[in-house]
């Protein structure tokens, strides 16, 4: 090389470094980046490491969530309130998480941990549908649910079922609480025998199992039948208005008296009974007055002692009073019978094997001898029903009036 050109280029390369400006020769792609940052010697920013190295966190003890037992069921529902009951597998805090919507605006908890969890949601408008979902330490317990509070007076028409005798005949249980699903009432009466034996834990358990769709969307308002036997697995169960044997409510423009004729609660003329009941008819204001408890005052099916006994005792202060209509169980099978201008409806087809009704009887206007249950629509002056079958075969239809 000529000396000349050896001595440019060192000139040239003392010039290059002085400058600091040496050229480096081009990387791959991927060493770009690791190149970048072994120059730089400065770390990212704490939140693109982050999102590029995950920074391990400690492991954490699950959230406990705890199992649904029994529920959610619902209770006393008035056009301002409404009883939410449910039981856990172990203490805990419950939530009921509640609007008008599915996005829950309002949640009330439990004041204490346990495992029966009963809410009472106040200041609720009438007549109104809301969502309701069950939550445990944030956790969902349910799925999206509904409830409507009661009508109040203003509101002149709304629905409700009646259907009892549930003791037995599991299938043919889930076959009525099936079409009462379909059916939809604002609310149910249980005309009482529940179950077969109140004393027994696991009735009380099949009873639950197969209620459960129906009573975790509108509310049932029971009465004590024979086979309760009085028992406090009941009382526990149910969060009723009053002494919860007997007790009223109302509903828009009617009034729903529940008696204890069981066999078991006096109701004679010098009882605390009957002079609650008899007190509680005279004050009734509402265009419409029913009254529903197990045992019948009539019945084609058969006449016994017990029965005369009722007949003797209460059917004149509906007399009386102008009650329109008695709903009854116990016999099972369903009749509608007419007497002084009072319809008296047996409807105890919600399971138990079927008594057959085979013989006329005075003022018997319809019979049916299976599982059925009892649909009515009330709007204004004007009461219509339905009995059906489980499968939705309507086999009697009618119309009442109110009372003068």
């Amino acid at each position: 090389m000529p000396r000349r050109l050896t001595f440019l280029l060192a000139a040239l390369l003392l010039i290059t470094q002085a400058c600091g400006l040496a050229s480096q020769p081009t990387l791959p792609p991927t060493l770009a980046p690791t190149l970048a940052l072994t120059a730089t010697a400065v770390a990212p920013p704490p939140a693109t490491r982050t999102a590029a190295l995950p920074s391990p966190t400690p492991t954490l003890a699950p959230t406990p969530v705890f199992a649904l037992v029994h529920g959610p069921y619902l209770q006393s529902v008035t056009a301002s309130s409404i009883i939410v009951v449910w039981d856990t597998d172990e203490s805990s805090t419950g939530e009921v998480a509640y609007g008008e919507t599915a996005d829950y605006t309002t949640r009330l908890a439990d004041p204490a941990p346990a495992t029966r969890h009963a809410v009472t949601l106040v200041g609720l408008r009438p007549y109104t549908t809301y969502h309701y979902r069950l939550e445990s330490n944030g956790w969902p317990l349910t799925e999206d649910l509904t409830f409507r509070t009661a009508a109040d007076a203003s509101q002149p028409s709304f629905t409700f079922a009646v259907y009892g005798d549930t003791r037995t005949g599991h299938d043919r249980h889930r076959t009525v609480i099936d079409r009462l699903l379909a059916l939809a009432p604002d609310f149910a009466l249980h005309t009482g025998d529940l179950v077969a034996s109140g004393s027994s834990a696991s009735d009380w358990e099949t009873f639950l199992s197969i209620e459960r769709p129906l009573m975790a969307r509108l509310p049932i308002f029971p009465t004590l039948g024979n086979h309760e036997q009085d028992n406090p697995f009941y009382f526990d169960l149910f969060y009723l208005p009053g002494n919860e044997r007997w007790y009223a409510f109302d509903y828009g423009p009617a009034r729903f008296v529940c008696l204890e004729i069981d066999g078991i609660a006096s109701f004679g003329r010098s009882s605390e009974q009957y002079t609650w009941l008899e007190a509680t008819l005279a004050a009734n204001t509402q265009p419409w007055l029913f009254v529903y408890f197990h045992v019948p005052p009539y019945s084609a099916l058969r006449e016994d002692d017990f029965l005369l006994a009722v007949r003797q005792m209460l059917v004149p202060l509906f007399q009386q009073y102008g009650v329109d209509a008695v709903f009854n169980g116990h016999h099972h099978d369903y009749q509608r019978i007419l007497v002084n201008g009072i319809t008296y409806f047996v409807t105890g087809g919600g399971g138990a094997e079927t008594y057959p009704v085979t013989q006329p009887y005075p003022g018997l206007l319809a019979y049916y001898n299976g599982p059925h249950v009892v649909y009515f629509t009330l709007t204004g002056e004007t009461l219509t029903g339905q009995a059906m079958t489980p499968e939705g075969g309507v086999f009697d239809t009618f119309t009442l009036t109110p009372r003068p």
